[in-house]
């Protein structure tokens, strides 16, 4: 079931979660047009960034490059993890933080893959975001090129990009979309026709994105144990917050949120080995805050559980298979053995776009695994012997039964998962209404209709194949039976015939 968290009493409180929900920028929206207010939203992050104090105007989508700005990382203050100008996404380099601030480009779906194999852009949701953006930067990109050639490297850009996270739902349901909303347009659509389409779609992925982070986040906070003036301890592992997220976060957004609503938090930072994204990402954004945080080594945290310097355990997943299994980033697990052995909640933050109905269990899912290099060295200095052989797996397997809750934009789902997971993707589901959404469901149904329809074939050719053998087993016996009566009547006609010719036998008679 859903349990949706009573309403919080205070206006201001209320008033906080409601903008951070996205319903401001929802709301002009509508009036303006997401382009706009997308743009505008860029426009606000560069200021902030370059530290002018002049708006700084949304570039024209032809924009020229720039060069990419450096800033100290320590004094930069609150950056979205991305900025989408015209023709090129400028992310926030996530591999250079803590100590700078720069950008990076994002042009192309080899621009994105390198970006994300180098731990500059990391986090399933953010990557998602920017994975809608690039496909429509890659449209823009083969505006002029023939309509079979367009599709054909759009399409390529999209099967790049999953297979490079195959692990993240959100990503790939993204990249269905834009694939499915390409495939619905005309085959001779105009490349104007088609870049407009995917940029549409790909700002309403974006819009979706905000408003559901805004809305999870009042739920998890509602979700954590104790009142709202109640001190409150609480453990996280990875990036989840706007770095991790895009335009907001999850998980540590909604230990941010908590903070900047004056709870008392402190918050204890599992350092997310191998590339550190929380020591060196979630650190910094609660350090840009003001937030009370202590970072912990992966192997300790556990036991910090064990000694009680834990309220809650409050993390993000990258898929949950529609049992309630969880995948996520690798050092998940441990901290939910821990929680459940010390009797405190574990709470895993999803959007429903990480809700993965397709998947049954954990047990289906694919772990993705890392390449060698992050554990082979750290820092530029190698800390393994020369030939060592490496295992990196980056996420990692909680079973549904060490869950408290998945508190999604939805609400918050208790056990049994399996019928609150339907139930909060078919809610968010009905609220979708871009074109490309909804060619993702029409593609989804004609393919189940198809798969239904292949299924009942085989189905009768196998019956009639049982039929067929059923009959030519049955063929030797028939065989045997009439040869059985031949040999019978033969017999007769034999002993009639030796009593017409046989006088003593006719005597007898």
């Amino acid at each position: 079931m859903t349990d949706h968290p009573v309403e919080p009493p205070d206006p201001a409180r209320r008033r906080f979660f409601r903008q951070f929900a996205g319903d401001v920028v929802t709301s002009i929206g509508s009036v303006l047009g997401a382009a706009q207010v997308l743009q505008q939203q860029s426009a606000d992050a560069a200021r902030e960034l370059l530290g002018t104090s002049e708006p700084v105007a949304a570039p024209a989508p032809s924009a020229p490059a720039t060069t990419p700005v450096e800033v100290d990382a320590a004094s930069a203050g609150y950056r979205a993890a991305f900025r989408w100008d015209g023709d090129v996404c400028r992310l926030v380099d996530q591999s250079r933080l803590p100590d700078v601030l720069a950008e990076r480009e994002v042009r192309s779906t080899v621009d994105l893959v390198t970006a994300i194999n180098e731990g500059a852009l990391i986090g399933s949701a953010v990557q998602a975001q920017v994975a809608a953006v690039t496909l429509a930067l890659v449209a823009g990109r083969s505006i002029l090129s023939r309509p079979f050639a367009r599709r054909a490297t759009i399409r390529g850009a999209a099967n790049a990009l999953r297979l490079n996270r195959p692990g993240s739902a959100a990503l790939v349901l993204a990249v269905d979309r834009q694939v499915a909303l390409l495939e619905s347009l005309g085959q001779d659509d105009e490349g104007a026709a088609v870049v407009t389409a995917l940029t549409l779609e790909a700002e309403a992925i974006l819009l979706e994105a905000q408003a559901e982070h805004g809305a999870l986040v009042e739920h998890a906070a509602a979700a954590l144990p104790g009142g709202p003036g109640d001190p409150l301890r609480v453990l996280t592992i990875g990036s989840t917050g706007a770095m991790g997220g895009g335009l907001s976060g999850t998980a540590l957004s909604a230990i941010l949120a908590l903070h900047h609503a004056g709870r008392p938090i402190h918050a204890l930072v599992a350092e997310t080995r191998p590339l550190f994204e929380g020591s060196r990402i979630a650190a910094w954004e609660l350090r840009q805050a003001g937030a009370s945080h202590a970072v912990v080594t992966d192997a300790a945290a556990p036991g910090c559980i064990a000694a009680g310097e834990v309220s809650a355990v409050l993390v993000a997943a990258d898929r949950v298979a529609a049992n309630g299994d969880v995948i996520a980033i690798a050092g998940t697990y441990p901290l939910a053995l821990a929680a459940a052995e010390a009797g405190i909640p574990f709470l895993v933050c999803a959007p429903v776009t990480s809700l993965d109905l397709a998947t049954r269990t954990g047990g289906a899912a694919r772990i993705e695994e890392g390449r060698p290099g992050s554990v082979l060295r750290a820092a530029g200095t190698r800390i393994a012997p020369e030939g060592t052989q490496i295992r990196n797996p980056l996420q990692d397997l909680t079973p549904a039964d060490l869950v408290t809750a998945i508190i999604t934009g939805e609400g918050v789902l208790r056990p049994p998962y399996g019928p609150a997971i339907v139930a909060a993707v078919a809610a968010a589901d009905a609220r979708r209404t871009s074109p490309g959404f909804a060619a993702l469901v029409a593609k989804r149904v004609a393919e189940a209709e198809a798969a239904a329809a292949r299924a009942a074939a085989e189905e009768a050719a196998a019956r009639a194949e049982a039929a067929e053998a059923a009959t030519h087993a049955a063929e030797p016996a028939t065989h045997a039976a009439e040869a059985e009566a031949v040999t019978e009547a033969e017999a007769v006609t034999e002993a009639a015939a030796a009593v017409d010719t046989d006088p003593s036998a006719e005597a007898a008679s």
